[in-house]
């Protein structure tokens, strides 16, 4: 089924198999014809016209006029939940066809209607900035009343901020696409009439729902929570409208006032008919409501002990969990929904049973949902259901659906005070601000679930529902300072400069930051990507550099208020590395690598700092005593970043790192001998460090192990090629081996040290070869030579090396590399080809050439020319030909040449010269888009100007 359009959602009723019923066929035809037609009719207006949105909105109203139309949707909809056939009674498609009808059509219902004339906004009259309501707008949901809920799954929300206001939360109309501020009201508006078909459609769709809500096919239940949400956006979008013709004149400029006296008063059929429309909308809310009450009811297992093979029914954590997950959809579908604007006016007919007046708002509509009374009100349920289904449930999808829920509240929230009375607002906040608000305590227990959870899924949601909740905190905390402002309340100076040496942030998220910013920390660094991108981009947007001044003082450079993130995290460097510690000792290796990362961030920044270094001094011992854990990782991305945070923590502290300096250093020098060939390479980076933050004293113990290493390739046994695939083909050498989890290259392995978990246990591994020690030393040597071999530029004074010491290991290392009786040589030659660029940069054009580019220029040319039968491979071939051409711009193309003649290998340079050449022609070529196909060169490639 294709529910993109609803054309061809129509389209795919007739392409079913077994064929549907010729009832439901003819129906679908008949629905499709009206479509067209009424397509093909304003395409013909749209050429006598200069404005496409009057063809478009002509085109909604001809189908908005309809009976035909909105007859047939509710006949589709009767057929597909009719059981009469027996043939038809699983087939679910009708249903789902007619549901995809009815969100189509109460959108554009919506886009038609006028805009309301609201009442100015609390504190607009008194210089409020406006852009303190503006928000975000996340998610790409499909009729969810503006996009804000995951109602056909995960999705990546949106990073760079929208190119126009309009449709933006914040605004002051509701959201619609269609609508075009320039163009004349005629044009863009069609004001509902009391005998329009939507309102007929509307009558029936709460007992559709109701029926359907717990639908045994999860497609349908979806679409179900979208005509929810397309219902609420409808019938409040019908409420602002109304409330507006009863605004008093004093809320209105001028031009809305001659606006509003040509149609002030509303037939009472109309009327009557919106008000009729709350009705079922109120009674949605209960269907879901109950719905979700019932399965809260349900037993589950726990995320502790899931005996998912024997639950009864999809219960387990990767599966839908009945219909809780597509109640959660559905719930936040409706609040996101009532767009209301809170205005309403004194007239009995607009009361609730229960004496309440309808707003359109959901928060002011259901405060009873977010009030506590002693454990019997409703918001003990609800909210606590939330909670449970955010944290503690065993399902990712239900609980990334609660948390978006959650989202959705807090959007509904900041959407409600914008035009409340000063009570009404201040309630509004004190939800979300107030510690004993039991919203509030939902959400900080939600979020520390939800933004540490082990599913990248429920990560995400939960970084969406961080940022939604910061960004409402920051904007009610910048709200309220101005309001104080404006009333002229007093501040105390100590108060006022202790406000200035902290962030906003800290300012407005109060007792959250210990628990909010260390997972806002690491989710930076964690292996998903759009968790990762997402958080980056978040703790940019919480952390902006903001201009400030102080008197006298001329405004010159742009300052971070209370030294932007970087000052928040040194002010809570003990929660955060208490945090980073626990992680490191986390059962998802994914996680201990982010923590890992996040570690070394903190040395690098903090450590490196002349005001922040201080913050993190205290805790060094503990951050290094979770990275020496993760030494013994078997999962190598873990060990891999602890090895390089550790060289970091050294060269920020050498003085703290002292007392552990010799278990590192042995940790180090296992890991220039791993396996991985990166782990290899950090190690020898961390060398590197403990080189520059201790001296001479180090280098000693390095070349030590450097001279003892380095020609270990020759201890390597001998083997053939045959040999060597013989043994990579048989089963049983790779029986007990290392796995790998799915959705990542890393293993699926627990920290080292007691227990494990994953597949099996892989406490088998491949031993270390001889040859690995040899390639680590390439590494060590780049450092060497980078860091420490000329005077110039070496990072310590008194380390530097010169020529005697280098001479000998640069020829015993061009003698290990020349060895050829085991095939993994030409990974080692690998290595050497791309190392060696960098190493003769470091040494100099004279010093290289006079001294070092004889040792290694025959092998070099050997491994150039792939036509003498050597059997290398394309890596190396590669390697070396882009190490040849390095080399020859470093020391000149024409002496490197002749070198090379001297060998009697020039051709096989001219050769690979020339393929450089035509690859840079075709990759300039490709960047203009001038060689046939170049715009279609890669599907998932960013587009090509031209």
């Amino acid at each position: 089924m294709d529910f993109s359009t609803v054309e061809r959602a129509l389209v795919s009723l007739s392409r079913r198999h077994p064929p549907l019923s010729p009832e439901v066929l003819d129906l679908s035809k008949r629905l499709l014809d009206l479509l067209q037609s009424s397509l093909s009719s304003s395409a013909t207006t749209a050429t006598s016209t200069t404005s496409t949105t009057t063809s478009d909105v002509e085109h909604s109203s001809s189908i908005a006029e309809s009976n035909e139309y909105a007859t047939g949707i509710l006949t589709l909809i009767s057929v597909g939940e009719s059981t009469a056939s027996p043939q038809d009674q699983q087939r679910w498609e009708p249903l789902a066809v007619g549901l995809r009808l009815v969100v189509d059509y109460l959108e554009q219902r919506t886009k038609e209607l006028p805009r309301p004339l609201l009442p100015n906004k609390h504190g607009s009259d008194n210089g409020e900035e406006e852009d303190d309501d503006e928000e975000e707008d996340e998610g790409t949901g499909l009729g969810t009343g503006g996009g804000g809920v995951y109602a056909e799954g995960p999705r990546i929300p949106k990073i760079a901020p929208p190119s126009s206001p309009t449709g933006v939360e914040g605004t002051t109309t509701i959201p619609s696409p269609a609508v075009v501020v320039s163009q004349p009201t005629e044009q863009r508006t069609q004001p509902p009439r009391a005998e329009s078909p939507v309102f007929e459609l509307m009558k029936s769709l709460p007992e559709i729902v109701d029926r359907n809500v717990e639908h045994p096919e999860p497609r349908v239940r979806s679409l179900v929570a979208q005509v929810v949400g397309a219902y609420a956006l409808y019938a409040t979008s019908l409420l602002n409208w109304m409330s507006s013709h009863g605004l008093p004149s004093h809320s209105r400029s001028q031009s809305e006032e001659s606006q509003t006296n040509e149609t002030q008063q509303l037939p009472h059929e109309l009327k009557t008919s919106i008000i009729h429309s709350q009705k079922g909308r109120r009674q949605i809310h209960r269907v879901i409501l109950a719905s979700l009450r019932s399965h809260l009811a349900m037993k589950e297992p726990s995320r502790e002990n899931n005996p998912s093979a024997a639950s009864d029914g999809a219960l387990d954590d990767t599966t839908g969990w009945r219909a809780l997950e597509t109640n959660l959809h559905a719930l936040a579908s409706y609040i996101d929904g009532c767009v209301g604007n809170g205005f309403v006016g004194e007239n009995d007919e607009e009361k609730r049973e229960d004496g309440a007046i309808s707003s359109g708002s959901y928060l002011l509509e259901e405060a009873h949902l977010f009030e506590s009374h002693d454990g019997d009100g409703d918001g003990e349920w609800f909210l606590s259901g939330l909670q449970h289904c955010s944290v503690v449930h065993v399902n990712r999808h239900v609980r990334a659906a609660s948390a978006a829920v959650l989202g959705v509240l807090i959007k509904s929230c900041m959407r409600s005070r914008r035009y409340s009375s000063r009570e009404t607002r201040d309630y509004l906040e004190d939800l979300l601000v107030e510690s004993d608000s039991l919203f509030r305590r939902v959400l900080k227990e939600s979020l520390k679930g939800t933004l540490a959870d082990n599913w990248s899924q429920v990560r995400m949601a939960g970084s969406v529902l961080c940022r939604r909740y910061v960004g409402a905190l920051m904007r009610i905390y910048r709200g309220r300072k101005k309001a104080a402002m404006r009333d002229g309340e007093k501040v105390d100076e100590e108060e006022e400069e202790e406000e200035e040496d902290v962030t906003v942030f800290e300012s407005a998220a109060g007792d959250l930051v210990p628990m909010l910013l260390p997972r806002m920390c690491l989710n930076r660094f964690y292996i998903a990507q759009g968790v990762k991108l997402y958080s980056q981009d978040t703790w940019k947007t919480v952390f902006e550099q903001q201009k400030q001044s102080r008197e006298g003082e001329e405004d010159t450079t742009a300052t971070a208020v209370g030294g932007g993130g970087m000052g928040a995290v040194a002010r809570n460097a003990a929660p955060l590395c208490r945090y980073y510690a626990i992680m490191c000792d986390a059962d998802n290796h994914a996680v201990r690598e982010a923590a890992c990362q996040g570690v070394a961030e903190l040395a690098q920044k903090l450590g490196k700092h002349s005001l922040y270094a201080e913050f993190l001094a205290p805790h060094v011992t503990i951050l290094l005593q979770a990275l020496l854990m993760c030494f013994h990782d078997e999962s190598w991305p873990v060990r891999d970043e602890a090895c390089l945070a550790c060289g970091t923590f050294c060269l920020a502290y050498a003085e703290e790192c002292l007392p552990e300096l010799p278990t590192l250093f042995e940790r180090w020098t296992e890991q220039m001998t791993d396996q991985i060939w990166s782990v290899r390479e950090d190690a020898a980076v961390a060398l590197g460090d403990a080189i520059a933050a201790y001296g001479p004293d180090m280098l000693e113990k390095v070349m030590k192990v450097l001279k003892k290493s380095l020609p270990a390739a020759k201890d390597q046994p001998a083997m053939s090629r045959e040999e060597y695939k013989k043994l990579q083909n048989d089963m049983q050498a790779h029986t007990g081996n290392q796995l790998y989890s799915c959705g990542s290259l890393a293993p699926k392995l627990r920290k080292g040290g007691a227990g494990r978990i994953g597949c099996g246990n892989c406490a088998i591994d491949r031993p270390k070869a001889p040859w690995e020690a040899t390639d680590g030393c390439i590494y060590l040597m780049r450092e060497l030579c980078v860091r420490f071999a000329n005077r110039d530029h070496s990072e310590r004074e008194d380390v530097v090396l010169d020529d005697n010491t280098l001479l000998p290991l640069m020829t015993e290392l061009a003698d290990s590399c020349r060895l050829s009786h085991y095939p993994q040589s030409d990974d080692l030659r690998t290595t050497l080809w791309r190392q060696l660029p960098p190493i003769a940069g470091a040494l100099g054009k004279r010093r290289f050439k006079s001294l070092y580019l004889d040792l290694f220029i025959e092998l070099l040319a050997k491994n150039l020319d792939d036509r003498c039968g050597t059997g290398a491979s394309q890596l190396s071939i590669h390697a070396a030909g882009q190490c040849a051409e390095e080399l020859a711009n470093l020391i000149g193309v024409g002496i490197f040449r002749g070198r090379l003649e001297a060998v009697g290998r020039e051709d096989a340079f001219d050769r690979v010269m020339e393929e450089r050449r035509r690859e840079q022609m075709m990759a300039k070529a490709a960047g203009t888009g001038k060689f046939l196909g170049a715009k279609n060169f890669s599907p998932f490639g960013p587009p090509i100007a031209g």
